[in-house]
């Protein structure tokens, strides 16, 4: 039943599992962006139902090992890291806790494209995946009664995302961040406008946390 703990544990699970395939896709995918410090942006058409935009696959090494690296990740307000790098992000609030490991998250961005695009807020349930190899934080946008939109911000939909931290067995403390977005964002917005603005603020999201991981000094030799 929508609003029940069981209904966002079940979409939660769902989500992670669809990451999953997502990490196992190697088809399909087309080149849109790629930096220096093998920062690579790809994209292909999203297959979630009503959804006419792209789901977005960005990947890059780190050399710290995947707890440091889910540690800065993690979408969790203050004193967690993520706020203080994550320049598309204005706020983060836990607005529920199910269990230790699930949740559902209130999150605010910033303006984006010079402004041309104002501000959203998306509402997710989040669950944290742990395993040997790989620590995750997967998500989806729910509908939540309790949590109605913010004055001054557009309601946006998440559709299935994640970040996965994946540990390089050749070499423990090195890891490679996965990120899957696909967001509706919704609003009166030239589709173009949205497809052209998502690469960039993916790369930036990329450089501007190892940036931050650089000035505290988690970046081994």
């Amino acid at each position: 039943m929508e609003g029940t703990d069981d209904y966002y544990r079940q979409a939660a699970q769902e989500t992670a599992n669809t990451i999953e395939g997502y990490y196992k896709d190697q088809d399909g995918w087309q080149l849109v962006k790629k930096a220096p410090k093998d920062v690579v942006i790809e994209y292909k058409h999203s297959t979630c139902p009503g959804f006419n935009g792209y789901l977005y696959r960005g990947q890059s090494e780190y050399n710290c090992p995947k707890e440091v690296l889910f540690e800065y990740v993690d979408p969790l307000p203050s004193p967690a890291p993520r706020l203080r790098w994550d320049k598309g992000i204005k706020s983060i609030e836990v607005f529920r806790r199910l269990d230790e490991t699930h949740r559902i998250n209130l999150t605010s961005t910033n303006s984006a494209a010079m402004g041309l695009i104002s501000p959203r807020d998306f509402v997710d349930v989040v669950v944290t995946i742990k395993a040997d190899n790989t620590i995750s934080t997967c998500g989806v946008s729910v509908n939540c009664p309790q949590c109605p939109p913010k004055d001054g911000y557009v309601r946006g939909w998440n559709h299935h995302c994640g970040l996965m931290c994946i540990e390089n067995p050749q070499r423990p403390q090195h890891s490679k961040l996965m990120s899957f977005i696909q967001p509706d964002i919704r609003g009166m917005l030239p589709r173009s406008l949205v497809d052209s603005a998502i690469p960039g603020s993916m790369m930036d999201f990329f450089a501007n946390l190892r940036a931050c991981l650089r000035e505290d000094g988690k970046l081994v030799d």
